[in-house]
């Protein structure tokens, strides 16, 4: 079973978020980040189609695609929580549903996240650097919103790395630790894994058993600067509590499934934990 823990669908108000913004086939080399660099055409994407992304699915093995809902400013986008359960309800089995909050909205987030549980969602996407004014990970105001969705069983989601935030402060993995150690019955999981401190995000993990790397993209990409430290640590202390994503759209199922398989990890049953035992396990699939 292949789980890809971080999906942005080509579905309703998905298709609104800066990351479905057109982008040219061939990116300068000189100005381009990584993330344009080295990719295939996937027509899931670039002709915004449902039925191409579920067979890019299938070709690539994916059984299970985790979809993380977003709450938002501009320019980065928001997706309700009805849009994420509609997802669900229309291909049952195939999707796992995530509301999204801003942590900033006080009383107004409480009540999306006891609308995302009775919705049957599994857990509540934070993209904390992105609220306006950013938010560190473990920000008071924040503390009443994780013990809710301790309380309700919710997992929580904390999209952290370069991209997040006006400077690498807002994903500093010490903040997560902060608030793992603080609710440690709370099941985390972090999106991006707070690159590039990568070797603090895995001390994170070493000391708490609460938290769960998805690398995606940071991982997947070969000579990805730091990216060896997730894969040593799962050979060692993290195989339990390591995730797959693609990260879709911003990279396609197919390559990431093989870049991933290419890993040096230790044993088939490393990988195959990675790949979706352990995600199965957190979210009782």
């Amino acid at each position: 079973m292949i789980v890809d823990f971080r999906i942005r669908p080509p579905y309703r108000g998905f298709t609104d978020l800066h990351i479905f913004r057109p982008r040219g086939p061939k990116p300068d080399p000189v100005k381009a980040h990584g993330l344009s660099l080295d990719l295939p055409e996937y027509k899931s994407r670039s002709e915004l189609s449902m039925t191409h992304l579920i067979a890019e699915m299938d070709e690539a093995g994916i059984d299970v695609g985790v979809v993380h809902g977003r709450q938002s400013p501009p320019p980065f986008g928001a997706v309700s929580s009805d849009t994420v359960a509609a997802i669900v309800e229309e291909f049952p089995g195939r999707f796992v549903g995530f509301g999204g909050v801003d942590g900033t909205r006080g009383k107004e987030a409480l009540e999306e996240i006891e609308k995302s549980h009775s919705l049957g969602l599994r857990g509540i996407s934070f993209d904390n650097g992105f609220s306006d004014p950013p938010l560190h990970n473990d920000d008071p105001q924040l503390m009443p919103l994780y013990q809710l969705c301790s309380d309700l069983g919710l997992i929580v989601s904390l999209t952290s790395s370069i991209f997040l935030g006006p400077d690498l402060s807002y994903c500093h993995p010490i903040h997560i630790q902060r608030m793992a150690l603080a609710f440690p019955d709370l099941t985390i999981v972090v999106p991006h894994a707070a690159w590039p401190w990568t070797t603090l995000a895995c001390s994170v993990v070493f000391q708490t058993n609460n938290v769960h790397l998805i690398p995606d993209f940071y991982l997947n990409m070969p000579n990805t600067p730091g990216s060896h430290e997730y894969v040593r640590s799962a050979n060692y202390f993290m195989s339990y509590n390591l995730l797959f994503g693609s990260s879709y759209p911003v990279r396609p199922f197919g390559q990431s499934v093989e870049q991933f398989r290419a890993l040096p990890f230790d044993s088939d049953e490393i990988l195959n934990r990675a790949l979706g035992e352990n995600a199965a396990r957190i979210l009782g699939l």
